[in-house]
């Protein structure tokens, strides 16, 4: 649905100095370019912002971005194609510079697949977050969980990734990466693999990760004392860090029918923590030992039997933590969400989505969203 132009000529002018300057005599392509992105206009009131008795105010949420894509069938090589995307405008643009958002190079060997460098999603949160995060289901199932500085990465830098071409029904992703971007020891690896039969799709996806930087501390803390017998509450304000080792993974499916699809999927997420000692107004706390885990899934029914209009009712949970074997109370987390979308174009689409939302043993809070998106 992309708009194709030209690149102007003062765009040409600016690529052929810097090739210049950088002493590359090459010749600056003339390929069209594809400019996409989305007008996405929201107002919600979230039923998490009530968790507590909080306030929940009408928030307006900006979604809208744009980017820039393209291909070049290499005279002595593959095709390359690169992308570079930029962020949501949210409520003053700060975060929409180009890049915030898929930023990478890549080479196509066509039947032999496809390689990229640069900034991505890794395998395993492409599967999470569609279609298992659709709908508001993601407020639980994508990052709602309790696992203390996380136990998987989402859109990374520094990434390589390789995309099979489809074999038959069957593909598989492998990317690799810098965890956290300023430790050298900060890795991680994913996987993810696909295939599709008649009606059914199935996905698997795994990712582990080494030193990953955690510095919510106070949390940490709170999660070794409730699997520590006669300790004291967490206090606040402690200093010091440490780092975690992680595995995520995920076995979904999806049933495409006439009018009807279905989808459900689980997921598993765990971190093991190395010891280290946290310091609170002089005194030294020691945690040693301590590892987090949780599950969760998602359910998602869809009916598009009736004409320009599609509904959709999703339930995702996250299941109680597990600290170092002991189940922890009140750290279940659940949500029920709906929508009724209208197809006012082929391109631009308005939405009704009401949820009710329970988090850490909470009561149930109502949230709604309505909006109006167009894409280009």
């Amino acid at each position: 649905m992309g708009k194709l132009f030209k690149r102007s000529v003062l765009g040409v002018a600016v690529a052929a100095a810097a090739l210049v300057s950088t002493g590359v005599q090459a010749k600056p392509a003339t390929d069209t370019v594809d400019l996409y992105g989305q007008i996405a206009v929201s107002v919600w009131q979230l039923g998490e912002d009530k968790i507590g008795g909080g306030d929940a105010p009408i928030k307006v949420e900006n979604e809208s971005r744009f980017g820039l894509r393209g291909s070049h069938d290499l005279a002595r090589g593959p095709i390359l194609f690169w992308q570079m995307e930029g962020g949501n405008v949210a409520d003053d643009g700060q975060g929409s510079g180009l890049g915030v958002r898929d930023t990478f190079v890549g080479l196509d060997f066509e039947d032999a697949g496809k390689i990229r460098l640069g900034r991505m999603l890794t395998p395993l949160y492409e599967i999470i977050d569609w279609p298992y995060s659709g709908q508001s289901a993601g407020k639980i199932f994508d990052g709602g969980g309790d696992i203390i500085g996380g136990a998987r990465y989402d859109r990374q830098s520094n990434m390589i990734r390789y995309d099979s071409a489809n074999y038959s029904g069957f593909s598989f992703n492998l990317a690799a990466g810098r965890g956290t971007e300023s430790n050298k020891d900060s890795n991680f690896f994913g996987i993810g693999a696909h295939y599709s039969i008649a009606m059914f799709t199935f996905h698997a996806g795994y990712e582990g990760g080494q030193d990953r930087s955690v510095s919510d501390l106070d949390s940490l803390y709170s999660a070794w004392l409730k699997q520590e017998p006669g300790v004291t509450p967490t206090p606040s304000g402690i200093e010091g860090s440490t780092t975690s080792d992680t595995q995520a993974y995920l076995l979904g499916f999806e049933v495409n029918l006439e009018d009807f699809a279905f989808n459900a999927a689980y997921k598993h997420e765990q971190a093991d923590y190395e010891d280290a000692d946290f310091e609170y107004k002089g005194v030294t706390y020691e945690v040693r030992g301590l590892d987090l885990k949780q599950g969760s899934y998602s359910l998602g029914a869809i009916y598009n039997g009736v004409e320009n209009w599609q509904f959709k009712l999703n339930y995702a949970a996250n299941l109680d933590v597990k600290a170092s074997g002991t189940e922890l109370d009140n750290t279940a987390d659940s949500i029920i969400s709906a929508q009724a979308q209208y197809f006012l174009d082929d391109s631009a689409l308005t939405y009704l989505r009401p949820y009710v939302i329970e988090k850490d043993g909470s009561d149930r809070e109502f949230g709604w969203g309505a909006g109006i998106e167009y894409y280009f």
